[in-house]
């Protein structure tokens, strides 16, 4: 997991880990991720997205939920739109990260069990379970599968206008749901893939492809080595930049 140093002794058998966990991708068609902690989906993600394979994340809070399909280059058939809000996206959809800005990093060493094991309401384990599952099969139904298209508009909580019927003989197939128990109610998002994601983006799955265990040790060791291949870097130093020059200091306001 990025931030999380592998002891000498334990590199090898990480080694063999990530070999499984690559074999075990190739041989199956769809990943659930279902894991307790941020950094803990980086690696499966990447996977993921390297061999093209749906992967479906769910994650709960106390009284919310998250269940998304991780998004795939979009089919050739599928005619390429410009984003509009407003209307269904046809482009690459986003992964869990996508919307981050840093690199997932140690979010478990020196927390109390409270705070790292998530409390939820009694139901949310299971209607998140059952609506990730759902997602999965109105996606497998759709005729592009895995590479289907969101059909829930842009900056909406509403699905495509009723004259864009569903593709999928099940009814639409969203990219992300969020729930809201404590006002039994769902909210249906579209994200776009970022180019400068940490664990989708073009830099990410080259280095993946080229050496895995060597993305996945540089990232343990030192997790802002994603942000330094994906730029994120970059943009952290150009915001800081507009943020400095956007400031005007006086002797006034010393006091």
């Amino acid at each position: 997991m990025p931030g999380h140093p592998i002891p000498p002794s334990s590199l090898e058998s990480v080694r063999a880990d990530v070999i499984k966990l690559d074999q075990l991708f190739e041989e199956h068609d769809v990943v659930y991720l279902l894991m307790d902690s941020r950094e803990s989906r980086w690696l499966p993600t990447v996977m993921g997205a390297a061999k093209e394979k749906l992967v479906i994340n769910v994650a709960l809070g106390f009284d919310t939920f998250l269940a998304m399909r991780h998004g795939l280059p979009p089919s050739s058939d599928a005619p390429i739109l410009a984003p509009s809000p407003g209307s269904p996206f046809r482009g690459k959809l986003g992964c869990y990260y996508c919307n981050d800005v840093v690199a997932p990093q140690d979010s478990l060493t020196d927390r109390t069990l409270d705070q790292m094991c998530t409390v939820t309401r009694p139901g949310i384990a299971a209607i998140a379970s059952a609506t990730a599952v759902e997602l999965m099969v109105s996606v497998l139904q759709h005729p592009l599968g895995p590479r289907a298209p969101c059909d829930v508009a842009l900056s909406s909580t509403n699905a495509a206008s009723p004259s864009d019927e569903p593709a999928s003989p099940l009814g639409i197939v969203p990219h992300q749901i969020r729930g809201f128990l404590a006002r039994f109610e769902n909210l249906k998002i579209t994200g776009q893939a970022y180019d400068r994601c940490t664990g989708c983006s073009e830099a990410i799955l080259a280095a993946y492809r080229s050496d895995p265990f060597d993305l996945v040790q540089r990232a343990c060791e030192d997790a802002h080595a994603l942000e330094r291949l994906t730029g994120l870097d970059k943009l952290e130093e150009e915001t800081e930049a507009l943020l400095a020059e956007g400031v005007e200091w006086s002797e006034e306001d010393d006091c």
